[in-house]
């Protein structure tokens, strides 16, 4: 019940029955409900554990962008099984590859952070950083802007950490020039191509190989398990309202929520960080303190902010913009900092703030005040999202009624229906791979099939398919997995044989006519001539040649080059079932000399990026050989 209520709530009707659900967990403290056991841990790298919240963050993380790539074709049941090692692979990944970059000395300064997170797509409105939408998007993904940050500044220093290795290979001109030549070498093709139909009048198939053949590969001749269904299905948008609130309800409920319609105050900063390192000396924590308070003086005394900034500050994001690291409101920044930010007027300079990172001269130069959107502009949202609440309200009372009666009577929906109103609707016959309607959604797949539903005869529990929008089913009918009978599938299988036997005898007489080619024996065009086909000259091709059939010139490109003024001889067999004889001529290999340079220096960007790869695949193999690594299974 608490996982479907989970996938649905979404509107401020849900959220509030959600706050209702909270408030005992809360005033008992969780633990309570846990034991007093401590956190779970899934792996442990050198000593740092890595919890199993973690994991499974970064599990559901990689099966939500699995399903986003593949929509209604994505099945968790089968998948789930391959997500869970990568989820689990790549966590362990990061943490080896973390510790390797703090042990090399890689930081990342807090102005740097900052300026990441700004540039954030999903924490902008109207092309600039909001700190409410910020605080808003991690609340519903119930994570604090503390773990976020923290996350995402171990992901920055994982990549600062692959640009540093990625970028020591050296591509020279031999090997841009070694590779243009290949990618641009021509070879003179020729071929025929034998015809696997024109052999099929001389094959045949008997009774009794046809029937030995059904006998051993019965499992291609089984029709799928199929069920069809019964289900009630309640969507928020079946129960849309109308109904216009008066005057007085409507300002109520803008009064309720007035705290949505306000844009908090923000501040413009400009800074400039002389950084601590961790575990730093009483003498260098001074000497930090003394070079930034030697800038403050200079500014003071007249010196500019952005140019001392540019040319002294430790944080390399800001740095270059001047110190400036755009706006922020209240709980967005370092404690230390903030206090500091919201001391100051337009135009002062605070004296230097020592925060986890280092020491910060900071300006202020701008500030945002706090704006409310007045009644009149939200007023058509405002009933819209009245009419949608008491859709909700509805949705939740009917979702709550649709879960008690389909557990309480779980061998029919008839009971369900008569209290919820809802229409019990049916499905065609669907294998496990989904149909057509709700089947094709792969969580009503997967229930279906479940031993619950198969074998129990039960209702399902309400399964979310969409917003505000889900179904109970249950199985109407199921027809087990059974071999075709014989006769059915007899002459498919004829085909399938006498087609084989064709192909099978269209390759031996090309492995024949290659033989005789390579000995001198017959010349193409005769040999072509005896089998009534035609010898063809492609001409001068590259490797990347569309104008035939793929297969004969991937062939020829892995043909060795003949001999001078010879032609060498191969043969491959095609998609189609055909065969092809390839003759290889003259091979020339590109001339670099022709090549732009823009081609050259893509070539030189994309070979780098590979072999870069390379070097880190390499590097964080050797640091996980060289790791203490425990997975605790059980905890998975």
């Amino acid at each position: 019940m608490l996982g479907y209520i989970r996938e649905s709530v979404q509107g401020w009707i849900a959220w509030a029955i959600v706050i209702l659900l909270i408030i005992p967990f809360a005033l008992w403290g969780i633990n309570e409900y846990f034991g007093t056991g401590g956190k779970l841990v899934v792996a442990n790298v050198n000593g740092e554990e890595i919890t199993q919240q973690a994991y499974q963050r970064e599990f559901y993380l990689q099966r939500d962008r699995l399903r986003e790539m593949f929509g209604e074709q994505f099945n968790p049941s089968l998948m789930d099984a391959q997500i869970k090692q990568k989820a689990l692979d790549d966590i362990i990944n990061r943490e080896v590859i973390v510790q390797a970059a703090d042990a090399a000395g890689y930081r990342i300064s807090d102005g740097f952070l900052v300026q990441t997170i700004q540039g954030f797509e999903a924490f902008q409105e109207n092309g600039a950083f909001s700190s409410k939408l910020y605080k808003q998007q991690l609340s519903a993904q119930g994570e604090s802007p503390d773990t976020f940050e923290y996350r995402i500044q171990r992901a920055v220093l994982s990549q600062q950490m692959y640009s540093g290795v990625a970028a020591t290979p050296v591509v020279t001109k031999y090997d841009v020039d070694y590779l243009l030549k290949l990618q641009e070498q021509t070879r003179d093709i020729s071929y025929m191509v034998l015809k696997a139909d024109a052999l099929k009048q001389d094959a045949d198939a008997t009774e009794e190989a046809i029937k030995q053949y059904y006998d051993q590969n019965s499992v291609r001749y089984m029709t799928p398990e199929m069920v069809s269904l019964q289900y009630l299905e309640l969507n928020v948008k079946d129960l849309a309202t109308d109904q216009q609130p008066t005057e007085e309800e409507l300002k109520q409920f803008y009064e309720e929520r007035s705290n949505l319609y306000v844009t908090p105050e923000e501040r413009r900063t400009r800074h400039i960080l002389i950084t601590v390192d961790a575990g730093a000396s009483e003498e260098q924590i001074q000497a930090a303190k003394n070079k930034a308070t030697d800038l403050r003086k200079q500014i003071t005394e007249g010196a500019d902010f952005e140019k001392l900034a540019r040319e002294h500050s430790n944080d390399p994001g800001s740095a270059q913009l001047g110190g400036d690291i755009g706006f922020f409101g209240k709980d967005s920044l370092d404690p230390a900092y903030e206090k500091a930010m919201y001391s100051l007027k337009v135009g002062e300079v605070s004296e230097p703030v020592l925060s986890a990172f280092g020491y910060h001269i900071i300006k202020l130069e701008e500030i945002r005040e706090e704006k409310a959107r007045p009644f009149e502009d939200v007023k058509a949202s405002l009933i819209t999202e009245y009419q949608q609440g008491i859709a909700e309200r509805k949705f939740f009372e009917l979702s709550e009624k649709l879960t008690n009666m389909a557990y309480e009577v779980p061998d029919t929906l008839e009971d369900s229906a008569g209290a919820t109103g809802l229409q019990i609707k049916t499905t065609d016959l669907f294998p496990q791979t989904g149909g057509a309607g709700i089947a094709s959604n792969p969580k009503v797949a997967a229930a279906a099939f479940s031993e619950d539903l198969l074998k129990q005869g039960y209702n399902s529990e309400p399964i979310s398919i969409g917003e505000n929008h889900v179904v109970v089913i249950r199985v109407k009918d199921h027809q087990e997995a059974k071999l075709k009978p014989f006769e059915e599938v007899k002459d498919a299988i004829k085909a399938q044989l006498i087609s084989e036997k064709a192909q099978q005898r269209a390759n031996q007489q090309g492995l024949t006519i290659i033989e005789q080619l390579t000995k001198g024996e017959a010349t193409p065009e005769a040999a072509a001539k005896i089998v009534n086909v035609e010898w063809k000259k492609a001409g001068e091709l590259k490797r990347t040649d569309r104008t035939i059939d793929g297969k004969i010139v991937q062939q020829a490109f892995k043909m060795p080059r003949p001999a001078q003024g010879k032609t060498g001889f191969s043969g491959v067999a095609l998609a189609s079932g055909d065969y092809a004889i390839v003759g290889l001529g003259k091979v020339t290999d590109g001339d670099v000399a022709k090549i732009e340079q823009a081609k050259r220096e893509t070539l030189m960007r994309n070979l780098s990026g590979i072999r870069g790869e390379e070097a880190f695949v390499n590097l964080l193999q050797n640091l996980k050989e060289n790791s203490s690594i425990v997975v605790l299974e059980d905890n998975l």
